[in-house]
């Protein structure tokens, strides 16, 4: 398969010594099960070509593979329009910021490349419905990146539930915080073009969503913006937003989402989240930073560490693999799409059972209607519940 990556940042290449380049590896890691012919990153600049050479070779070295890694780089629509044409990739990854989301997703839908967006979505239903229409117009498989539905934690929650164990929800909590540097750093060319809820709450709204099946029926979100402003970032430090969810019997449950990415930089893990579920026959207490895994050293201090999401870790021969539920997310993408080239799936059996574009609409109209709350001084928005 050839594989079109859009974006060489944090999540493609792990750059700025930001993480493990997620993205890459989880190709790389890939591509010893997965026929993968090329992989090429477009990308803005020769800075950034260079990022992803150095990333590419780290990468193949700790993992023992030879996964074919070349840069092209683009300065604008038309670009990456004729990219697609000359190439004839099979799928596309699209890892850039929130705002440029609708405009290189619409250009892969349309040209037949099946494709995975990094949340969220896009920044407005208008947009998400478009892509949606050209997806069924052109048969092509869209999903999000919506890797906390592979957690095993949070696969086991869902168990639970189903299974009625937790009984009527009568609420759920969630705190989900990050280091200050992202805005300021690693995101500080485009982190005034979206929010702390946009970019980071959205993967617990689609989570809520996938493990009690419930949607959104009305929302109020209430901002502070302090430090990041004084910064020269105009964006909100912190978000608070309570939202009222439905099922199917009608009954509801709320629940109160506080984000903030104004966390020190000292702070031991890059985020701090947790989650908490009560009901009337039980209770589930998540915390998704403290995995149980601390480790100390002169260089880094205290860090507590996640192996679970992305990791590279030893396997029974002694090698290195990358693992976790970032990596399964990936993984899952190419295997469906590789599946669909051989007609054993089609893109509308997947619809429903993965997070497929329409299934994150549910996503993108909450965050799109808390942006409505926030600029009309916290005001209820009710939200469409058809999808």
């Amino acid at each position: 398969m050839n594989i079109l990556i859009i974006g060489s940042g944090m999540y493609v290449t792990g750059r700025k010594n930001s993480g493990v380049g997620t993205v890459l590896s989880s190709l790389a890691q890939s591509s010893k099960t997965i026929p993968i012919d090329e992989v090429v990153v477009a990308c803005r600049s020769e800075m950034s070509a260079q990022e992803v050479a150095f990333a590419r070779d780290r990468i193949n070295s700790k993992l023992k593979t030879a996964l074919e890694v070349s840069c092209r780089i683009i300065n604008s629509e038309n670009d990456c329009q004729l990219l697609c044409i000359e190439k004839s990739f099979d799928l596309a990854i699209i890892a850039i910021p929130d705002n440029l989301h609708y405009t290189y997703t619409n250009i892969t839908i349309n040209e037949g490349i099946h494709t995975l967006v990094v949340k969220p979505f896009t920044p407005t239903c208008s947009e998400a419905e478009k892509l949606i229409d050209s997806c069924a117009k052109n048969n092509v498989y869209g999903a999000i990146e919506f890797h906390k539905r592979f957690d095993e934690a949070n696969l086991y929650v869902k168990k639970q539930i189903c299974e009625g164990l937790i009984g009527n929800i009568s609420y759920i909590t969630i705190d989900y915080s990050q280091k200050i540097s992202i805005p300021t750093s690693v995101f500080k060319d485009w982190a005034k073009q979206t929010n702390i809820f946009q970019y980071l709450g959205v993967h617990y709204v689609d989570l809520i969503y996938f493990i009690t099946g419930y949607k959104p029926v009305r929302l109020t979100a209430w901002g502070n913006k302090d430090q990041l402003k004084n910064q020269g970032i105009d964006t909100y430090d912190s978000i608070q937003v309570s939202i009222v969810w439905q099922g199917t019997n009608r009954h509801q449950f709320a629940s109160s989402f506080n984000t903030n990415w104004i966390d020190p930089v000292k702070t031991s893990a890059m985020s701090d989240q947790k989650f908490k579920i009560i009901g009337t026959e039980g209770r589930v207490e998540c915390d998704q930073k403290n995995r149980g895994v601390e480790f100390v050293s002169s260089r880094d201090g205290v860090q507590q560490i996640n192996p679970y999401f992305s990791e590279y870790l030893l396997n029974s021969n002694g090698q290195l693999d990358f693992c976790g539920y970032g990596h399964r997310s990936i993984f899952t993408f190419l295997n469906d799409v590789l599946n669909i080239k051989n007609g054993s799936t089609s893109p509308s059996d997947l619809t429903n059972i993965r997070p497929s574009f329409k299934e994150s609409l549910v996503s993108v109209r909450v965050t799109e209607a808390v942006g409505y709350s926030l600029s009309s001084h916290s005001a209820w928005i009710n939200i469409d519940t058809d999808i």
